[in-house]
């Protein structure tokens, strides 16, 4: 079974207390990034778009795209399906922490719901498809997200055809290549709590060395309470890669499509 240990401890932004970095692993959780009214916009969008009731009985999660659709075959955006950007989601994005000179503004968008108790395996995002920022805006409900540094497990899962390369269809529902775990051989994992109206941005080796995931599960504990978990919504913002932008150079081989794609293509040509 996978042992939980304490999160490491965040570094504080002394000008913003909403603001919470680990430096060493690319990673800022702010809180607040959005208020209740721009909260409640999302889920209302959310629902009419979907034409399902805010209390669907909705088992598994659901997911929207704008933008250039996530495919599921390649774990890039599609080159022929898109959906126009709301209002309500280009002002979320045109806030957005980037980096001057590294980031671009995200123009591939993909929203879900999570029935309570839901959650979603362990996977790594695609490397080469996207840019190396990863955002992610929870609201409607808190829940926690556990991240692993991604190990042997995650490396020979990624060499499966089922996996794709770019070839075979398959994937989480996230717009993410899933890696499933095996027994044995765990890396240790802690768990991130991620409140309601929440901005995650993963860059670095939690963009590329760690799985991310959340437990399906009805309760969590928080503040030492058990809590019952209650429908919540993700909205993952990328920018998306085309022509000779695709490729990766990371210091992650082992779980990189790019390296993997020429790995297997040297394979193939020996």
């Amino acid at each position: 079974m996978t042992t939980l240990q304490a999160p490491p401890p965040p570094t504080l932004d002394p000008t913003n207390p909403n603001i919470q970095t680990w430096p060493a692993l690319g990673l800022t959780l702010i809180t607040n990034f959005i208020t209740p009214a721009e909260e409640q916009t999302f889920i209302s969008a959310f629902h009419t778009s979907t034409n399902i009731p805010p209390q669907s009985s909705a088992r598994k999660r659901l997911s929207q795209h704008f933008g250039h659709h996530f495919d599921y075959t390649t774990f890039g955006a599609s080159t022929s399906v898109f959906t126009p950007v709301p209002d309500h989601v280009a002002a979320i994005a045109s806030r957005l922490p980037l980096r001057e000179g590294v980031d671009r503004v995200p123009d591939q968008f993909t929203v879900q719901y999570y029935p309570p108790g839901a959650g979603i395996p362990p996977h790594v995002d695609t490397h080469s498809m996207f840019g190396e920022a990863l955002y992610s805006l929870s609201f409607g409900w808190g829940v926690p997200m556990v991240f692993r540094v991604a190990g042997g497990n995650e490396a020979r899962k990624m060499r499966l055809p089922k996996r794709s390369l770019g070839g075979e269809t398959g994937g989480g529902g996230s717009g993410s290549a899933v890696v499933e775990r095996e027994e044995g051989e765990e890396n240790p994992s802690w768990e991130l709590m991620l409140p309601s109206r929440s901005l995650l941005v993963m860059t670095g080796p939690s963009r590329y060395g760690y799985t991310h995931g959340i437990k399906g599960r009805k309760t969590d504990v928080v503040d030492g309470v058990s809590v019952l978990r209650e429908g919540r919504y993700s909205m993952t913002m990328r920018s998306v890669r085309r022509g000779e932008e695709i490729g990766c150079d990371c210091e992650y081989p082992g779980v990189c499509d790019a390296r993997i794609r020429e790995e297997l293509e040297g394979k193939g040509g020996q």
